[in-house]
């Protein structure tokens, strides 16, 4: 496997998996106010911290990101289901 795409994915892995793991911690126990979800995810896609500092080739920064952007959008599209009163046919983004 190329060393770059290697690299890559486990950035971005480890990108998705370090942000799903905060977004749940955030929201363990149950969310009732879609504006709060879109305001915790407003923060983690704002942050200038990288989701895995280590991480410091650009094709890693690069995945990382992308891994990011994948967990936020997977954890809001799963918990705005969960939200009383949301409408469901809403486009996730």
């Amino acid at each position: 496997m190329d060393r770059e795409f290697e690299q890559y994915r486990f950035a971005r892995i480890k990108g998705r998996n370090v942000t799903r793991a905060r977004l749940q911690t955030q929201f363990k126990d149950e969310i009732n106010d879609l504006e709060e979800l879109e305001k915790a995810i407003a923060l983690e896609l704002a942050m200038e911290t990288p989701c895995a500092p280590w991480r410091k080739s650009e094709i890693e920064q690069i995945g990382c990101r992308e891994g990011m952007r994948l967990a936020i959008h997977e954890f809001f599209r799963e918990l705005r289901r969960q939200i009383p009163g949301t409408d469901r046919n809403r486009s996730a983004g």
